[in-house]
């Protein structure tokens, strides 16, 4: 039986590059899909071309950034299935500039709201849904990026926040069968030339980078919404070619440092250089081993989060 077997699974940013790679991953798994972008025609033919490879897929045109319209494919969803069982949003923009070189606020603000509150819109509607089911999966798209990029301030902070959302809407779902993971692709993309063209503008690369398909980050996402992955909730996936990495949590960095009374500016440095002789981590993407090791006082879930019922089931019926 195929992995996503008759489930029904919303994918935005589907008219082109990782999306649309997905999308195709995602049918020939089974998956019955409505495809969303902003570039109506494109998603359309992304639909088409699966329909014609007998595969269900519908499309429609929407800004993810525009709650209304993230209702709207939400609503559209429903009365084709009557249900939703995934969500993976690829819909996302790119932004570059040292801080000294923006000159206003339009370009942060648009990449902000569809790459962050796009996410979190879409989201937070799908999970009310999925809360009234009582099961899903949803899968968010953020970035290494996240680790810091330079000239990539905006985007990162995007796709640092999209993780965060990540982390806190596992926690918050959990009680009630659903799922939240993130994966963070690497692919040659529009978005990757438009990278690449800017740091050759500046002298910092020469020629090509290795051609990556977008198409090797959709069985991540396939396995991240199937019920193969049953127990893994709050991760961060990496796919990059053949590798597969795990990213790691925000976490703290032990040994927790104390002294007898409060600490004072002068005795911090003189403590950080004892406990980390070697430095601290660098800014940027980088790999550390991971030895799990639980804080003396955690931050706890409200255990309230785990007693609320499930709504009821949605009557919304199938057209």
């Amino acid at each position: 039986m195929k992995a996503l077997q008759d489930k029904v699974v919303i994918v935005t940013g589907a008219g082109q590059g990782i999306g649309a790679a997905v999308a195709a991953h995602l049918a020939q798994e089974g998956a019955r899909l409505l495809l969303a972008d902003r570039d109506a025609d494109a998603v359309e033919r992304t639909a088409a071309a699966l329909r014609a490879a007998g595969h269900d897929a519908q499309a429609q045109r929407t800004d993810v950034a525009s709650w209304d319209d993230n209702a709207a494919l939400l609503a559209r969803c429903l009365h084709l299935h009557g249900r939703v069982d995934g969500l993976a949003g690829f819909a996302g923009l790119a932004h570059f500039g040292a801080p000294w070189d923006e000159t206003g606020p339009e370009a942060a603000r648009r990449l902000i709201e569809v790459n962050l509150l796009g996410t979190y819109y879409l989201g937070v509607q799908t999970l009310q849904q999925m809360h009234r089911q009582g099961r899903g999966a949803i899968v968010n798209v953020s970035s290494g990026a996240q680790a810091g990029i330079a000239a990539m301030g905006a985007y990162c902070a995007s796709k640092g926040g999209i993780a965060s959302l990540t982390y806190a809407w596992a926690l918050d779902a959990a009680p009630h069968g659903i799922r939240v993971n993130a994966v963070s692709p690497v692919a040659t993309t529009a978005m990757t030339r438009q990278t690449d063209d800017y740091l050759r503008a500046r002298g910092q690369l020469e020629g090509a980078r290795p051609y990556v398909d977008p198409a090797g980050n959709a069985a991540a996402v396939a396995f991240l919404l199937s019920d193969a992955a049953a127990g893994v909730n709050g991760q961060v996936l990496r796919t990059h070619g053949d590798e597969l990495q795990v990213m790691g949590h925000p976490a703290v960095l032990l040994p927790s440092l104390r002294q007898d009374g409060p600490w004072q500016a002068a005795d911090i440095g003189a403590a950080l250089a004892a406990s980390f002789p070697d430095g601290l981590p660098p800014s940027g993407l980088v790999a550390m081993q991971a030895l799990f090791s639980p804080l003396a006082r955690p931050h706890q879930v409200p255990a309230a989060a785990a007693t609320t019922p499930p709504r009821p089931g949605p009557t919304t019926p199938r057209s």
